[in-house]
């Protein structure tokens, strides 16, 4: 559920919100479901369909995704006057295996991440949506 603060226009709620926002792609993982991952998505997100399309895919024709958790341990948030909200965000996923119907692998485990991203966002009438998502290289 989405935390209250994440409901605000504050530094507070934008790191609440971020955090939300990755909990909901852990859960898309977690069991091919990826509506509410799309609904704080904005349509313009290629990053976010991205993934999205990348779960379907994973879950297509009775296959099934083993591992992948996602953590968010440390996320910045920058707020400042003249510069789109974002936040900069460590994230850290478990190795990914793809499983076919039978448990068998249909594919080589995707390798445990530690990466950053930086995940712009903006406020609106509903609150927070997810803009942009860019890996930092």
């Amino acid at each position: 559920m989405l935390p209250e603060v994440a409901k605000t226009e504050t530094k507070e709620g934008l790191e609440a919100f971020v955090r939300y926002w990755y909990a909901t792609l852990n859960y898309a993982f977690e069991t091919g479901k990826t509506e509410r991952l799309m609904e704080i998505s904005a349509p313009g997100c290629v990053f976010c369909k991205g993934l999205r399309d990348g779960v379907s895919e994973a879950w297509a024709e009775g296959r099934w995704v083993s591992g992948g958790k996602i953590e968010t341990p440390a996320i910045t948030v920058n707020m400042e006057s003249g510069v789109d909200p974002h936040a900069v965000v460590q994230v850290l996923q478990g190795t990914i295996e793809v499983r076919k119907p039978d448990g068998s692998l249909y594919q080589a485990p995707t390798a445990a991440s530690n990466t950053g991203s930086r995940a712009a966002a903006a406020y609106g009438g509903t609150g927070w949506i997810m803009t942009d998502l860019g890996l930092i290289r």
